[in-house]
C-alpha cells in the first residue's frame, strides 16, 4: 500500500523542519490548492512488515491533492508479486479525508482508504481492501509523533482486524530523518493470531530526490505468510524522485 511513499515525505518534511523558513500565504480554496506527485524504486515493497512483492524490486507511483482547508485525496500505483497464477501485476490505493490544525502542534486526520487489484483474474476471493482511518500527530521542534487507528475489512470477507500503530520521526538534520514504526494487529473476524509488525529507518533528502533505508518485520507465523519469507524481518531501500511540485 502507499505507506512506503509516505514514510519519505512524512520524514523529508520532519527534516526540513530544522531550517524551517515562515509559512507563505495560503493560497485560495479550489479543486486543488496543491498537488503532489512522486515517482520510487524499491528494493522490497513492504506494508506493514509484510512484503508484496516477493522481497524482490518493484516500482511506485504516488500522487495527491490537497487544499488549505483540509481537505485531500488521492492514489498510489505499486508493483506487486503474491506468486498468484495468473499474476496479479499491479495494487492500486485511493483515499479521502480531512486534516485539522488543532492547535499547540496537533492535528486530527480521518481518512477512508481503499487497496484495489484491477488486474487479478486469478481464481479465488477478491483481494481489496476497505479500511477507516483516525490519526492523532504532533510536531515539536524536530519530533513528530503520530498514532493511528484503523478498522480494516475485506472487500471478499476474508477477514476483519483493529490496527493501532505508532510513528516517530526526528529530523537529526536539515537533509536527514531518522523514524521508526511500530503496529499491533487485533483480528476480529476471519483469523486466529493477532500479530505485530514494526520498521526503523534513515531517510535521506536532496532537493527532488530521496532515499530511505530501512529495516522491519512481522511475527505473523509461517501459515498467515502462505508459507513464504514475506513476513520475515529484512533490510530494504527506496529511491524516490518528487516530480511535481
Amino acid at each position: 500500500m502507499r505507506y512506503v511513499a509516505f514514510a519519505i515525505a512524512v520524514a523529508a518534511v520532519a527534516a526540513s523542519a530544522a531550517a524551517a523558513e515562515p509559512a507563505a500565504a495560503p493560497k485560495p480554496v479550489g479543486p486543488c490548492a496543491g498537488v503532489y506527485v512522486s515517482a520510487a524504486g524499491t528494493s522490497d515493497y513492504r506494508f506493514d512488515g509484510f512484503s508484496e512483492s516477493d522481497r524482490q524490486p518493484t516500482w511506485q507511483v504516488t500522487a495527491y491533492c490537497y487544499r488549505n482547508d483540509g481537505y485531500f485525496a488521492g492514489t498510489t500505483l505499486t508493483g506487486i508479486n503474491f506468486l498468484d497464477s495468473p499474476r496479479t501485476p499491479v495494487e492500486a490505493d485511493w483515499y479521502v479525508g480531512r486534516q485539522l490544525a488543532l492547535g499547540g502542534g496537533w492535528k486530527l486526520t480521518g481518512e477512508l482508504f481503499y487497496a484495489s487489484f484491477p488486474g487479478k483474474r486469478a481464481p479465488g476471493p477478491s483481494y481489496d481492501i476497505v479500511e477507516p482511518q483516525l490519526e492523532v500527530s504532533r510536531q515539536r521542534g524536530r519530533l513528530n509523533l503520530d498514532g493511528q487507528v484503523a478498522w480494516e475489512d475485506s472487500v471478499s470477507g476474508g477477514g476483519q482486524e483493529w490496527r493501532f500503530k505508532g510513528a516517530a520521526t526526528y529530523a537529526l538534520t536539515p537533509w536527514l530523518a531518522a523514524s521508526g514504526h511500530f503496529a499491533r494487529f487485533v483480528l476480529a473476524t476471519g483469523g486466529d493470531h493477532d500479530y505485530d509488525a514494526w520498521d526503523v529507518g534513515l531517510t535521506a533528502t536532496h532537493r527532488r530526490l530521496s532515499l530511505d533505508a530501512r529495516y522491519g518485520g512481522t511475527d505473523r507465523p509461517p501459515a498467515q505468510c502462505f508459507f513464504t519469507r514475506w513476513c520475515e524481518p529484512g533490510f530494504y531501500a527506496t529511491v524516490a524522485y518528487r516530480v511535481w511540485p
